[in-house]
């Protein structure tokens, strides 16, 4: 008694003896060129999925965690620098040195943090013990960041000291960001083994982050408005003094933002779980091994190379975008309304770009958004003739910014399948961190250059009014830098190799290889699981029974 049975269409089973002829199977028809084009943009109606799809409140419990990185990497982004030229009165050269040693130790930091969750093995899985323990002290440190100490305040009151001081506790922070962060983008691998749903899951965690960009403009705007009064600097004799007003801006939504990081990164750590089943299938690598293997993986090379150089531009132009606005445009106060309108336009975009994605592919949605930036980059050299324009060009920027935003943490899942596909070996952690660093990198490097540019220009930290030089200087910090670099990172995009037809083959692979490692011979059964239209085998079961003279009927299952 053996038989075969053959899921050849919805709702219709074969059963077929071994005595059969083979050529009585009619094989499944051959794809449409719908159907192919639908399989080569990764359509995955058409791939079968074990897990069950997420749900609405999975996918809003993770994104929401991406805000307090979003928040406080906007805030440090916008008014890193002129907190601590104008408030601190820190000389620019202590600022570079804080700004560029702040990136040295990230380059150690976010490589181990992604090699030590990778050693984690806790009850409750090994990346969300790291966020629920760091959140605190990170909460802690970004307040202290912000904190001003009296003495400070004093004209006379030693440079060094002040640079000491926020040196330590900028280091700090950034090693508590790396706790938090590193593990909740690793995090994005463990809520489906569906591209799609992964997809659809960093679609929601941009938009939050988006969100959380604006939350914190919007914490700061809100915290300016109740605390100062009057927006010129106070000066005596031409010399800028510390004031106190804005001294209480900074503390307050320091303060502020700190609360809603806890918050928020506990949401996402206590309700959202890791698979059991990846963490299970994990090796334990050494640190310099996996940091070999992951950056000699050559499309994650290739894409990594691409985030860095695109993320560059965005971060030249957030990094200088308050002193331009403050002295090319002269438009001090419509600052934050600026903002507020790129990044209304910028979620706004993202939604238009995942529609595109499923059109045209990751790839070639990336080139696209990254050539439809540029326009609005070189429009900045000359809004000082009409400088209200800023508005419609913050509108346009906000295309490219989506992009940015989306585009390459959308595509990096892909060239992680791959990587586990040809190795065998889950290193998700390792990849993220790396892709967190590029991001820190590009904000670190984008504030020491235009600091040390600053310097070279004669920008006085200490005067209430600055040189012609240094508001054209602004000018072609957040246009000329950002298109080199958009330039550079489109030569990346090209080399990565991984198409839309290698996306749907490595998913089709490891779904094959899922389910022979959990297949029980005799007993598999996968029917329930299969779409409408879909065509695999779902049950196999040979049992021979042997009898022979000498003895009873045996049973033999194969």
């Amino acid at each position: 008694d053996r038989t075969l049975c053959i899921h050849t269409a919805p709702h219709d089973h074969k059963i077929l003896t071994m005595d059969d002829s083979v050529n009585s199977l009619t094989p499944p028809p051959s794809p449409t060129k719908e159907e192919s084009k639908r399989l080569v943009f990764a359509n995955e109606e058409t791939i079968v999925h074990d897990d069950p799809p997420l749900s609405l409140c999975k996918k809003l419990t993770f994104a929401v965690g991406s805000m307090p990185y979003a928040m406080c990497n906007t805030v440090l982004g916008f008014y890193m620098t002129i907190f601590l030229l104008e408030v601190v009165i820190l000389s620019p050269r202590y600022v570079l040195v804080i700004v560029f040693a702040g990136r040295v130790w990230d380059s150690i930091t976010d490589p181990l943090v992604g090699y030590l969750c990778t050693r984690t093995r806790t009850r409750i899985g090994h990346l969300r013990p790291w966020m629920m323990v760091a959140s605190p002290f990170a909460a802690i440190a970004y307040v202290l960041f912000w904190f001003v100490p009296p003495a400070f305040t004093q004209t006379d009151y030693p440079q060094h000291l002040k640079f000491v001081y926020y040196l330590i506790i900028y280091f700090l922070f950034q090693a508590l960001l790396s706790c938090i962060h590193v593990p909740y983008t690793a995090l994005t691998m463990h809520l489906s083994h569906s591209g799609k749903d992964r997809d659809s899951a960093t679609l929601y965690r941009m938009c939050f982050e988006v969100m959380g960009t604006m939350l914190g403009v919007i914490i700061y705007t809100l915290c300016y408005l109740v605390f100062v009064d009057n927006e010129e600097d106070i000066c005596f004799g031409g010399v800028r003094l510390s004031d106190p007003n804005k001294i209480r801006v900074y503390r307050y939504q320091g303060a502020i933002i700190a609360v809603i990081t806890l918050m928020f990164v506990w949401i996402t750590a206590f309700g959202v779980k890791e698979q059991q089943e990846e963490i299970e299938q994990r090796k334990n690598v050494g640190f310099v091994t996996g940091i070999r293997t992951t950056l000699g993986f050559w499309p994650y090379l290739c894409l990594m190379l691409f985030e860095l150089f695109v993320w560059l531009a965005v971060q030249f132009v957030q990094g200088n975008f308050a002193l331009y606005v403050k002295y090319s445009l002269k438009l001090k106060a419509e600052y934050p309304y600026v903002i507020a309108t790129l990044l209304v336009a910028t979620i706004m975009w993202m939604v238009m770009w995942q529609r595109v994605i499923a059109k045209c592919g990751k790839k070639t949605t990336a080139s696209i958004g990254i050539w439809l930036f540029m326009p609005p980059l070189v429009l900045q050299l000359y809004l000082n003739y009409e400088a209200h324009l800023i508005y419609p060009v913050a509108l346009i920027a906000g295309l490219g910014v989506a992009a940015v935003y989306l585009l390459p943490w959308s595509m990096l899942p892909d060239a992680i399948d791959m990587a586990h596909l040809k190795t065998g070996v889950r290193r998700e952690e390792l990849f993220y961190a790396f892709f967190v660093f590029g991001n820190k990198f590009a904000s670190g490097v984008t504030l020491g250059i235009s600091t040390g540019i600053y310097q070279i220009v004669g920008y006085d930290e200490n005067a209430c009014t600055q040189e012609w030089q240094v508001g054209l200087s602004l000018k072609l910090l957040v246009s000329v830098p950002p298109v080199l670099f958009l330039l550079i990172g489109l030569v990346f995009l090209a080399l990565y190799p991984i198409t839309e037809k290698m996306r749907a083959e490595t998913k089709r692979q490891l779904q094959e290889r899922r389910r022979s490692k959990g297949a029980v011979y005799g007993s598999t059964d996968n029917s329930k699981n299969q779409p409408d239209g879909g065509h695999s085998i779902t049950a196999v079961n040979f049992s021979k029974k042997v009898s022979t003279p000498d003895t009873t009927a045996a049973q033999t299952e194969v």
